[in-house]
């Protein structure tokens, strides 16, 4: 019997190693398992953490870019009211010339045209009154060659050369548009450098 009971315990003792090796074994896959499906919850994590930060990065610089551009073109349109008003203000003193100012553009128009020719002067009727002063009509008589009109450009400053069908055009706000023409892209470059 003492045989029997030691078989049965080396059986016992068998099963139980046995047991105990099976369970050690299941322990070590199971925390194999937790261990792997925590490192995955922990890169889930820290990726969601990195593209929420990124989303964040990316909104906070397009808005960023969006108040510069939006600030970039405040400050353009307000040059350009800027550039637009000074050319406005060469019209408003153009047209306010006294008679002195006017006869003296007028004579300098008129001494370059060829005294051969018959030319006709339309007057801006917003300058008709130039035409009526002494130093105006005195600057006319010293040029024969050019008749004075007796209609008149409605809202105009200035006036019309007209000579076999072609008009030359010296009416202020078309003289100052032509300056402003030329002269508005050296003037932008100059206003708008460095944007400030």
């Amino acid at each position: 019997m003492e045989d029997f009971q030691a078989l049965s315990e080396q059986v016992l003792t068998r099963t139980k190693e046995e047991g105990q090796k099976k369970l050690d074994d299941y322990q070590k896959v199971s925390h194999d398992k937790i261990e792997e499906t925590r490192q995955k919850l922990v890169e889930n994590k820290k990726k969601r953490e990195e593209s929420i930060e990124f989303k964040l990065k990316s909104d906070y610089e397009r808005q960023e870019q969006t108040l510069a551009n939006q600030q970039r073109n405040r400050i353009l349109a307000k040059k350009q009211i800027l550039l637009n008003s000074v050319f406005d203000q060469a019209i408003d003193e153009l047209t306010n010339w006294d008679a002195n100012k006017f006869a003296s553009f007028l004579t300098g128009v008129l001494a370059q045209l060829n005294r051969e020719e018959q030319w006709t002067l339309v007057p801006g009727q917003v300058s008709l009154d130039h035409f009526q002063a002494d130093q105006v009509k005195a600057c006319l008589n010293e040029y024969p060659f050019v008749t004075l009109s007796k209609e008149g450009l409605e809202g105009k400053a200035g006036f019309i050369l007209q000579q076999g069908g072609i008009d030359y055009n010296f009416c202020f706000d078309v003289l100052i548009d032509e300056l402003r023409k030329e002269f508005s892209p050296q003037l932008a470059t100059l206003a708008f450098k460095n944007n400030e």
